[in-house]
């Protein structure tokens, strides 16, 4: 709804580590997918078959060192941030979103490490990619995304070998031929599909992908029921409290949990925060591991239906959460050479512990709440394979915490949160498995101008990704530890129904810190204010692999220009949408 300054189009990222992959040796790039997600691209995905490369520079096929993908957008015009979702076979591999484009164009690129997914890249399959797009000429929504989605295949070196993945990738979504294969969890009940394991598996690991979406978008922010009375229904409140658990069950038994970091998205809480610089995880969300070896006994159980289930659990009441979470995953697999016998010896799941208090001051002039959440989780069996007799554990141990202060009726509203928690797995005394993270969020927004003519909304955000983490299949230890500050606001104008921005300014930097296994590096110091970079320096081992921006892009200090319409006060307007 803004006429951009700007005469070229914006450059816009979320920072990240760029995938480790082999020096010196040869490698091949395949377009993998080329469409625009305009008109009708709701609920639409775009289909591709697949084919594994065979050329002699891509290595042999389910051989290669790494395999990694690049996702390039354009974008021009106005329109909301957008899921997206890349499916291989059925299998979620990448979930992403979109930045909210400008009228002289918006450009973004990610590059990701898809390595744990080489079983599924080594054979024919199905490509699909869903970017829900919605041109609404009413609603002054006319942004198209243009996409290219790209692989590049290594071959392996002496110094860096093909690394162990899964033998083999179950999906765990809806495997719909036509449509979207997250499934869209609302209810208590979750979401199950059918399993089967070979008889000779001897490790399996349920990698995660999970987004609240509309009403559940802001999660983190909502009220616990109880105290949802203290304000007036004007204000929208959202119930049924900060806290969301998802939940894996194996055969109706819960084998694991994820406690999720808050991805923010570019339209999310205030827009002009992330642009051009997103929040971590906007473009390249995270991913989490349960470990379910233990129950591989059970999996293996002959005459009997196996199970997996999803299901997302908040603190209210039929159903526990709002609508509506996405979420979807996959089994990694690794098989032996013989039949896998054994039984489950522990099995030590204790209830979530939880507690929520607060309260208010004279005519709720100011309200106050607290919620704390603990778990504890130990799964223990044994296990005899073609690789010896082995005793397989997974266990889980988190906390977290939540404060929220509110203030003019609820239109002001400050949230506190952290959650930490460490999770592991070891096989045979050998940990394979894990995950070591910290995610405090604070949270300030004042909407106490929502209302009014021309009014204005705006936001101050901390937030951090502290994590740890050494992943089970396909990849070395990595730690990855980003710091980010962001705040701003938003002016909107005052047509009758549909409020726009017409105005807006925001500042956001960010520390990012990457350290692996392999002895590589990667660290970024950027800032942006007002649409335009303040700095960026990038340095470590792979910073070649993702460079900071131009030079002749960064304005200084001062920032950009920001973005704004001229207003004026015209008959028509008493018409428009």
């Amino acid at each position: 709804m803004t006429d951009d300054p700007t005469v070229a189009p914006l450059l816009d990222l979320q920072v990240f580590a760029p995938p480790v992959v082999p020096r010196g040796g040869s490698s091949c790039t395949l377009e993998l997918l080329r469409h625009s997600f305009g008109d009708g691209s709701y609920n639409t995905p775009a289909i591709m078959p697949y084919i594994p490369p065979t050329a002699p520079d891509c290595g042999a096929v389910g051989k290669w060192a790494a395999i990694s993908l690049n996702l390039s957008v354009y974008s021009i015009g106005t329109q909301y941030d957008r899921l997206s979702a890349i499916y291989l076979s059925h299998v979620e591999i990448w979930r992403s979103s979109s930045a909210e484009p400008t009228k002289t164009g918006t450009i973004w690129n990610t590059i990701k490490d898809v390595t744990r997914f080489s079983s599924l890249f080594a054979t024919n399959g199905d490509l699909m990619m869903d970017f829900s797009n919605i041109i609404a000429p009413e609603l002054l929504l006319d942004g198209v995304f243009d996409v290219v989605l790209a692989a590049t295949f290594y071959a392996p070196t002496l110094k860096f070998p093909t690394p162990k993945t899964a033998d083999l990738i179950v999906p765990l979504s809806n495997l719909s031929p036509l449509f979207p294969n997250f499934f869209n969890i609302q209810d208590d009940l979750g979401a199950t599909i059918n399993v089967s394991l070979p008889n000779n598996s001897i490790e399996a690991f349920v990698e995660i992908f999970c987004s609240g979406n509309a009403v559940e978008e802001f999660w983190y922010l909502n009220t616990p029921d109880e105290f949802v009375p203290y304000f007036p229904a004007s204000t929208g409140i959202v119930g049924k409290g900060p806290f969301r658990e998802v939940q894996v069950l194996v055969n109706d038994q819960l084998a694991g949990v994820v406690w999720p970091y808050v991805v923010i998205y570019t339209g999310g809480i205030t827009p002009s925060n992330w642009r051009p610089l997103t929040s971590y995880g906007a473009y390249d969300a995270p991913t989490y591991w349960v470990d379910i070896t233990p129950f591989i006994p059970t999996l293996l159980a002959s005459n009997t239906t196996h199970s997996v289930t999803f299901r997302v659990v908040g603190q209210g009441q039929n159903p526990t959460i709002n609508s509506n979470w996405f979420v979807s995953g996959s089994i990694h697999i690794r098989m032996g050479n013989s039949t896998t016998t054994g039984k489950m010896k522990r099995y030590e799941v204790s209830d979530l512990q939880s507690r929520t208090s607060g309260g208010a001051s004279s005519r709720n002039e100011t309200v106050w709440t607290t919620v704390n959440a603990s778990r504890k989780l130990f799964i223990e069996s044994e296990l005899v394979t073609s690789e010896g007799m082995k005793t397989v554990s997974f266990s889980q141990f988190l906390n977290y915490a939540n404060e929220a202060r509110y203030a003019d009726d609820g239109w002001v509203q400050w949230a506190d949160q952290t959650t930490t928690g460490t999770v592991i797995s070891t096989h045979g005394g050998v940990t394979v498995l894990r995950d070591a993270f910290d995610y405090p969020l604070k949270v300030f927004s004042n909407y106490s101008l929502y209302t009014a003519e021309f009014g204005a909304y705006g936001s101050d955000i901390h937030q951090t990704h502290s994590r740890a983490l050494l992943p089970p299949l396909g990849a070395s230890y990595r730690s990855i530890h980003s710091v980010q500050h962001a705040e701003g606001q938003i002016g909107m104008d005052n047509w009758p129904g549909l409020r726009h921005a017409i105005n807006g300014s925001g500042t956001t930097d960010q520390t990012f810190a990457y350290v692996d296994g392999r002895g590589e590096t990667y660290f970024r110091d950027i800032a942006a204010k007002n649409d335009g970079w303040v700095r960026d320096r990038v340095w470590g081992t792979l910073r070649d692999g993702n460079p900071p921006v131009p030079k002749n892009q960064i304005f200084g200090p001062g920032g950009g220009p920001g973005f704004r319409r001229m207003v004026a006060r015209r008959e028509h307007r008493k018409h428009a949408p």
